[in-house]
């Protein structure tokens, strides 16, 4: 069963090689990038580990004007279609209502089909196309989550 935990900075090397594993070239992060994006005072992260083996991570913060933002969602290509993605982002999701945020946001490329049918899955809507957003020109998409409450309108960072 894998175990649900924090991000520590011994794990960086880990959470780096997985996003190089699990996006083209162009779109995993750097290194000065990952490590910014960690270091953020309203940074979030959290890990799936079978004991010392990095099965997947989610990387958020909280934006100036409280909404949650996921940055990544990396799980090991073996490790897909296992429902870790799902734990994790319920997890986070958890995280950001403690934290009194009224939504989620995050980018995804328009060619992820796969990234792009679990956000719908899990009850993120397109907001708005997000012209040549990705290096190449790739266009990529704005989609949003209320988790407030029903009613409760996605507010943009």
């Amino acid at each position: 069963m894998p175990e649900l935990r924090e991000y520590r900075p011994s794990d960086f090397e880990d959470l780096f090689q997985l996003d190089q594993r699990c996006f083209p070239e162009a779109i995993a992060y750097s290194r000065p990038e990952l490590a910014h994006y960690l270091r953020a005072k309203a940074a979030i992260c959290l890990l799936l580990c079978e004991g010392q083996e990095l099965l997947g991570f989610i990387l958020g913060d909280v934006t100036p004007r409280g909404s949650g933002h996921i940055v990544t969602l990396d799980v090991s290509p073996e490790a897909r279609r296992t429902g870790l993605a799902t734990s994790l982002i319920e997890a986070l999701q958890d995280r950001f209502r403690a934290l009194s945020c009224r939504a989620i946001l995050l980018e995804v490329a328009v060619n992820n089909r796969p990234a792009l049918a679990f956000y719908k899955k899990h009850g993120f809507s397109v907001l708005k196309t997000l012209r040549r957003y990705y290096p190449g020109g790739l266009d990529g998409l704005l989609m949003g989550k209320n988790i407030a409450g029903v009613n409760t309108k996605v507010t943009k960072f």
